[in-house]
């Protein structure tokens, strides 16, 4: 038998630690004690209740749109430095 302990990190005290299930798909961080709704989208992720039951409110009012900004493929980190 293999036991497997799923760990992440919580958003709210970020911190490691395991999500407690509550029911459905609620859950509850170990560690801060703070609630989320776990969403899986390819990977699991956890949003707080209050902010999880707002967007369940608004989703059809909502528009989310993603664009580009690539243009080369590459990804480019410059330091933000005030001209003198």
């Amino acid at each position: 038998m293999t036991d497997i302990i799923n760990v992440c990190v919580c958003p709210s005290c970020s911190r490691l630690t395991t999500m407690k299930k509550i029911a459905g798909d609620k859950y509850f961080c170990r560690s801060c004690k703070k609630q989320f709704k776990q969403y899986r989208n390819g990977k699991l992720i956890y949003i707080p209740l209050p902010v999880a039951d707002a967007i369940e409110r608004a989703k059809d009012q909502l528009l989310f749109e993603f664009e580009s900004d690539e243009v080369s493929g590459e990804i480019i980190f410059e330091p933000e430095f005030d001209e003198d």
